[in-house]
């Protein structure tokens, strides 16, 4: 699949915010500083660097866009255009010496065009005295100059440069375009219903995908699944062989259990709506609609139930082996006494 452009990764994640920033910049209405808020990968960076682009493209399209392909719009996509300033945290942090450095940008009148343009990546890890010293050029706007922060977490950011910057919140992405975005990060195609259902943050799918995690979780609970419907024992010693290892920590933990809560409520759809909607866990789709059709919706529902209970048991920092253990038996129980 070709990879998409900046701009085209900006209008499928956040269309009508590139139109609406760039109907600013055509009509000189751009305020000199905006706070970006958003979940991570929602394209926040791509839509600050398409309006820097606006400013300087020679040959913008007619809706307005800037054509991505002349020589100015390739300097600003290869970091080479000295009237775009772009700052990210180096290490976890915007130390003072960046701040330093952007004040001494903000200090210099333009090069190359009309405008200066400051995009400050990872804005909630400005360090109190780095926000302090770029509060002045906020407080204090100066001409032809646009500030954009980029923040995952805003409730971090001083409440004196919440107060004094235009804030947009920048919506979670549709499922589309998560979905575009993981064919982008080079994630399996059948892994990509399973993460859309997990998660809609770039930053933690790649986690979850790292090392091949997600793809043993979707392996190992198909096994757990497939083991249920025959109601084999061996479910259980699944659990405490297979899931187990890859529930190193709390958060995995919580993602398995969401992991059975998509699996089973897959099952239950399975049950009154077509196979039109890709399941989470295609391999299984032949045995979800097996098990569907095996099992009233009164039963489903009660297993549901005793799935949806494991994430406040887990809340309630319950034991995950006892959990996953607890579930198992329940569900064995509940399909032999169906049987």
């Amino acid at each position: 699949m070709a990879e998409q452009t900046l701009i085209e990764q900006a209008e499928s994640k956040q269309s009508q915010l590139m139109q609406h920033f760039i109907h600013l910049v055509l009509t000189n209405r751009l305020s000199h500083a905006y706070l970006f808020s958003g979940l991570p990968g929602c394209g926040k960076r791509a839509v600050a660097q398409v309006v820097a682009m606006r400013f300087f493209c020679q040959n913008p399209n007619a809706d307005g866009m800037p054509c991505g392909q002349c020589p100015e719009c390739g300097r600003i996509l290869a970091g080479d255009n000295p009237d775009v300033v772009t700052v990210e945290p180096d290490g976890q942090r915007i130390k003072v010496d960046q701040v330093r450095y952007i004040k001494d940008e903000f200090a210099k009148s333009p090069v190359e065009g009309s405008t200066k343009v400051f995009i400050i990546e990872g804005a909630e890890t400005l360090t109190t005295n780095a926000a302090n010293g770029l509060l002045k050029f906020i407080e204090e706007p100066v001409a032809n100059r646009v500030i954009f922060l980029l923040t995952t977490n805003k409730s971090m950011m001083l409440a004196t440069i919440l107060s004094r910057t235009q804030i947009v919140e920048f919506p979670p992405l549709s499922s589309k375009a998560f979905a575009e975005s993981l064919r982008q990060h080079q994630v399996s195609e059948n892994q990509i219903p399973l993460l859309s259902g997990l998660t809609n943050s770039m930053d933690a799918a790649d986690e979850l995908v790292a090392d091949d995690w997600l793809a043993k979780c979707q392996h190992e609970l198909s096994r757990w699944f497939n083991q249920l419907t025959k109601h084999d024992d061996m479910a259980f010693v699944t659990v405490q062989t297979g899931l187990m290892p890859l529930a190193h920590d709390r958060d995995h933990q919580a993602v398995i259990l969401d992991a059975i809560v998509l699996l089973w409520q897959s099952t239950l759809q399975a049950k009154y709506l077509s196979d039109e909607t890709q399941s989470a866990f295609p391999e299984l789709q032949t045995t979800m609609l097996e098990m569907a059709q095996a099992l009233t919706r009164e039963q489903l529902l009660q297993i549901l139930t005793a799935v949806l209970d494991t994430k406040k048991a887990l809340a309630g920092n319950m034991n995950i082996q006892s959990i996953l253990e607890t579930l198992t038996l329940r569900i064995l129980a509940d399909m032999k006494q169906h049987v």
